[in-house]
C-alpha cells in the first residue's frame, strides 16, 4: 500500500511536466518581450503606429498565449487523471476503472473501450485514441496557425513600410531645393515607413515565429504523450480484457458478481439497521402500552390516546397493530 502511494505521488509529479514546461517558456517569452521593450523600444512604436499592424500582431500574440495557457492547464488535469487510470488498470484491469464525471478525454476514451468490450466489437485502439484526442490537437494547431499569421502580417508590414518609405523619399526628392519643409516631411515619412517595416518584421518573427510556435509545440507534444500513455496502458495491462474471448466474458461476469456482492452487503447493512430501529419502536410501543394501563377508564387523556391509537392503527401496520390490539383487549 505504501509503495502504491509513493508510485501515485511520483505519477502526480510527472503530470506537472506540461505545466512546468509551459511556465518555463512563458518566463522566457516575458524576458524576450522585456528585452524588446528596453532595447528596441517596441511599445513606444506600437503606441504611435499609424498602420495598426503592430497592434494586430501584439493582440494575436496575447490571444494565442491565453488559449495555450488554458489548454496547458486542461492537459495537466488530463495527465493527473490518466496516471490514476493507469494505476487502476494495472491493479484490476479495465473493469477496475471507476468512472467519474468532469469531461476528461481519458474518461471518454476509457468509456468507449468499455462499450466496445461489452458489445464484443472490433477494436482499433490507435484510431480511437486519435478521434478522442483530436480536439486538443486542433487547438494546438490553432495556436500554431496564429503564429504563422503573425509572420505573414510581419511580411505585409514590411512591404507596407517599404511602400511608405518610397513615397516619403519620392516626396523629399521632389522638394529638394524647392521647399525645405516638404523635404523634412518627406524624410520623416520615409523614416516612419522604415520603422513600420522593421518593427512589424521583428514582432511577427519573434512573437509569432518563435514564441507562439513553441507554445503550440509544448501542448501538441503533451497531447501526443498523453495518447501514448493511454495506448500503452490498455495494450499492456488490459489487452486480455479487450480481445473478444470466453475468458474475458468470465472476467466480466466475475466483476459483475463482485459488484453485486457489494450491493448485497450494503442492503444487508440497511436491513440490520432497519431491524434495530424496529426493535426500538417495539420497546417504545410496549412502554406506551404499560403507561396506558395506568389511566382510569374514564380518564380523558386515555380516551384521547385511544383516538390517536385508532388513527395510528390505520396507517402503521406491524408492531403497532399488535400493540393496539392488546390495548383494545
Amino acid at each position: 500500500m505504501k509503495n502504491g502511494r509513493v508510485s501515485q505521488r511520483a505519477a502526480d509529479q510527472r503530470a506537472l511536466r506540461t505545466f512546468a514546461l509551459w511556465m518555463g517558456w512563458a518566463i522566457s517569452a516575458l524576458t524576450v518581450f522585456l528585452t524588446l521593450y528596453r532595447k528596441a523600444n517596441v511599445m513606444n512604436f506600437v503606441q504611435h503606429d499609424s498602420t495598426r499592424i503592430t497592434w494586430i500582431i501584439l493582440g494575436m500574440f496575447v490571444f494565442g498565449v491565453v488559449v495555450s495557457f488554458v489548454q496547458a492547464m486542461r492537459l495537466t488535469g488530463e495527465w493527473f487523471r490518466a496516471y490514476r487510470i493507469e494505476n487502476m488498470v494495472r491493479n484490476k484491469g479495465i473493469s477496475g476503472v471507476t468512472m467519474r464525471g468532469g469531461g476528461h478525454m481519458v474518461d471518454r476514451f476509457t468509456d468507449a473501450l468499455h462499450l466496445i468490450a461489452e458489445r464484443n466489437g472490433r477494436l482499433d485502439i490507435e484510431a480511437l485514441v486519435d478521434v478522442e484526442f483530436s480536439a486538443q490537437h486542433r487547438m494546438s494547431q490553432f495556436v500554431g496557425m496564429l503564429g504563422n499569421l503573425m509572420i505573414t502580417l510581419g511580411l505585409i508590414g514590411t512591404v507596407l513600410g517599404m511602400t511608405i518609405t518610397m513615397n516619403g523619399l519620392h516626396g523629399a526628392l521632389g522638394a529638394l531645393g524647392i521647399d525645405q519643409e516638404l523635404l523634412v516631411d518627406g524624410l520623416r515619412t520615409a523614416m516612419s515607413g522604415m520603422g513600420v517595416a522593421f518593427y512589424t518584421t521583428l514582432m511577427g518573427s519573434v512573437l509569432g515565429g518563435v514564441l507562439l510556435r513553441v507554445f503550440s509545440w509544448i501542448t501538441d507534444a503533451s497531447v501526443n504523450g498523453l495518447q501514448d500513455l493511454m495506448v500503452r496502458t490498455y495494450l499492456v495491462y488490459a489487452s486480455a480484457d479487450l480481445e473478444p474471448s470466453d475468458e474475458r466474458d468470465i472476467r466480466a461476469l466475475d466483476a459483475s458478481v463482485v459488484q453485486l456482492n457489494q450491493h448485497m452487503e450494503m442492503l444487508n447493512l440497511a436491513m440490520r439497521a432497519s431491524r434495530k430501529e424496529m426493535k426500538g419502536l417495539g420497546k417504545d410501543a410496549a412502554g406506551m402500552h404499560q403507561a396506558l394501563k395506568t389511566f382510569a377508564e374514564d380518564d380523558p387523556v386515555r380516551n384521547l390516546t385511544a383516538v390517536h391509537a385508532r388513527y395510528a392503527l390505520g396507517v402503521r401496520p406491524g408492531v403497532l397493530n399488535r400493540m393496539f390490539a392488546r390495548f383494545r383487549d
